[in-house]
């Protein structure tokens, strides 16, 4: 069934135009303009629908958007507001709904400026510096740095300000230099808040301070993840923090497209910070829908208005001394987001790809122009049997492209779920809970209840075995997560092994009985419609961890203090009081079971992860196999040096009629 969102028929359409054009050109240029422009379409039409949230700063200068988590998201979420007030940085919450009534923070990632992002950044920053020379945008860094210097005891404090950020991407973007463009760069929450500054609100009468330090200690080179120290160096050269959540279904009915929250750096007017205000909108202009919560100065609504280009849908948020004292005014804006807000966003995205789908026709013109003015030549008319392989080797490329494009979809995201139906995340969760209510000491415990209270004996009265049990399952994590993810990948793979079923037997008729080519080609093709291969695509083996780190982060996971007596214990504080009720025994498994869950999806996202870009790698391999219809012509039929069998001027009009079918498709759909 078709897709009704108008940007996934414009990917779809795409998809099926790419296989057909290219296999009409020789042109490795030609090829490569088309390429790069169904590019832009295909990644304007992947976009996730983000919402942004602007907010100007309370009365009491703390972060608005930091007090909107908890009632939009629900329980589980304090880990997303820092303990001190912070600005300068991005946060994008990905939403994942999930079954369930529990929020839970899956894993936090940093995604780090490009080289031409830095540079742009720099001269929003020069602007707001003022009073340089003519082309000290575009001047080395070593010179601007020293213009800088020179205006700098004259300099208000806006313009030092200004000058204590350039200072700080030039130190930022030289130790974060293997960092930079780089996505999903592994970040622990809390070292996030701690690294970044806290608000300092500017003071006119602070004194003049010496020119900012520009000495960099760089470039940073060791392979691991990034702590509070380096991340407090790099932070300056970071995009945006990702952190992917899971959300209840329920409480968040969005479709498979899935929704991110933007929280945007605050406003206020004297806080000039050009690095913010170049992250703000720069994010405002992939956004759909923004979420204001405006203060007295109306900071949000101007900086809307200086917007260049389309801007997003407004959603009036509570004033801020609702979000600051209350909270409660909260309750609709989630359905509001969840309706209004990923309609707008899209529709944005509708209107991006429309624009990247013009952009590629505009190109596919020129191409056709440059073939309609190419010299006449007489190559060799292709056979009914050529022009049938082409076709069908062009149609299988297109499903697995967009096989590619749902690997995460399929496997890691919304729709990934087991053959019963189950999400992964659920799987585990049961099977963590099967496994810590199998341990033996709860039997012995509950066989000693008397009316609901344990009766003194024999007891298990030290968290020892507790937490010996703890760290044995926490060993088998990965073995079960392995399996959880196979299963997975398993169904996914039974879905597409339907959808491409039609393809799968057109192979077997046209090009499998071809047998004058080698063997190795038909097999090779036959990967394009037979699955099975990708069950064995899995990741290279991590290298084991430290085991003294690995054993400190298991049992600082272990919710009981392994130093104390358990609470039945006969000398505990509550001996023979509520410590021995069966409430008491119920609570601690249950604690085991929550911490187990923990430690377990933490694993389970990092493993997802990991197969989902194996397998995105593998058919990427094989799609790229596929798209080289001359060499498997000559393997499978012989012939001469590659050749599209038509005239340039005869690929032109096949082009044209590739186009005007798709028109024609779209039109009746």
């Amino acid at each position: 069934m078709q897709s009704a969102d108008p940007a996934r028929r414009t990917r779809a359409r795409v998809d099926r135009l790419l296989p057909g054009i290219t296999a009409l050109l020789t042109d490795g240029v030609q090829q490569r303009e088309i390429n790069e422009a169904a590019g832009r379409v295909l990644r304007a039409a992947g976009e996730r629908p983000a919402v942004a949230l602007l907010a100007e700063a309370g009365l009491d200068h703390q972060v608005v958007s930091h007090r909107m988590w908890a009632p939009l998201l629900g329980d589980g979420v304090a880990a997303l507001t820092p303990a001190r007030t912070t600005i300068g940085y991005v946060t994008a919450v990905r939403l994942h709904p999930v079954p369930g009534d529990r929020t839970t923070v899956r894993k936090a990632t940093a995604s780090f400026l490009t080289g031409p992002e830095i540079l742009r950044c720099r001269a929003r920053l020069l602007a707001q510096i003022g009073d340089l020379p003519a082309g000290a945008a575009d001047a080395e860094w070593t010179t601007v740095l020293e213009l800088a210097r020179h205006v700098w005891d004259a300099a208000d404090s806006a313009r030092q300000a200004a000058i204590d950020e350039l200072a700080g991407l030039y130190r930022a973007q030289i130790f974060a230099g293997r960092f930079l463009g780089r996505d999903g760069v592994p970040v622990r929450l809390e070292a996030v808040h701690q690294a970044t500054m806290p608000v300092r609100w500017s003071d006119a009468a602070a004194g003049r301070r010496p020119f900012p330090e520009i000495g960099a200690a760089g470039p940073y080179d060791a392979d691991q993840d990034l702590g509070q120290s380096v991340l407090h160096r790099v932070f300056p050269a970071v995009r945006r923090i990702v952190l992917d959540v899971d959300v209840p279904d329920e409480r968040w009915p969005i479709s498979e497209d899935g929704l991110d929250l933007i929280d945007l750096p605050m406003l206020d007017g004297r806080l000039r910070t050009g690095r913010a205000e170049w992250l703000i909108e720069t994010e405002l202009a992939g956004a759909g829908a923004v979420v204001t919560v405006e203060g007295p100065q109306r900071e949000a609504e101007r900086l809307l208005d200086r917007l260049r280009g389309p801007s997003p849908t407004v959603l009036r948020g509570p004033d801020n001394y609702l979000v600051l004292r209350d909270g409660g005014a909260l309750a609709d804006l989630r359905a509001e987001i969840c309706k209004q807000g990923q309609a707008a966003c899209l529709a944005a995205r509708a209107q991006r790809t429309e624009a990247a789908y013009e952009g590629f026709r505009q190109t596919v013109r020129r191409v056709v122009a440059a073939l309609d003015e190419t010299p006449l030549a007489a190559p060799p008319m292709a056979s009914p049997q050529e022009m049938a392989v082409r076709d069908l080797l062009g149609r299988i490329g297109a499903e697995l492209s967009a096989m590619t494009d749902d690997v995460e979809r399929g496997i890691a995201g919304p729709a990934a779920s087991l053959a019963d139906g189950i999400t992964p995340y659920a799987a585990l969760r049961q099977w963590i809970t099967t496994q810590v209510y199998a341990w033996p000491q709860w039997p012995a415990l509950f066989s000693a209840l008397r009316h609901h209270v344990l009766v003194p004996g024999d007891l298990p009265s030290t968290p020892g075995p507790l937490l010996a049990r703890f760290e044995r399952l926490v060993h088998d994590l990965p073995e079960a997560c392995a399996r959880v993810i196979d299963a997975t990948v398993e169904n996914w793979l039974r879905h597409w092994s339907v959808r491409v079923a039609p393809l799968k037997s057109e192979f077997f008729e046209v090009i499998a009985p071809l047998r004058d080519g080698p063997s190795d080609t038909v097999a090779q093709l036959r990967r394009g419609v037979q699955f099975g291969w990708l069950t064995e695509a899995r990741p290279e083996p991590a290298a084991p961890p430290d085991d003294q780190r690995a054993n400190g982060a298991v049992r600082a996971a272990f919710p009981l203090d392994p130093r104390r007596n358990l609470p039945w214990h006969q000398d505990a504080d509550d001996a023979g009081g509520h410590g021995r009720h069966l409430m008491t025994v119920m609570r601690v498994r249950r604690e085991m079971v929550v911490a187990a869950q923990r430690l377990g999806e933490e694993r389970l996202a990092d493993a997802l992860a990991a197969r989902v870009e194996t397998i995105r790698r593998r058919l990427r391999l094989q799609r790229q196999a596929q798209q080289q219809p001359d060499a498997h012509v000559r393997a499978l039929l012989g012939g001469g040096p590659a050749t599209t069998g038509v005239a340039p001027q005869a690929a032109a009009r096949r082009i044209e009629d590739l186009l005007e079918r798709a028109d024609s498709e779209e039109e009746h759909q």
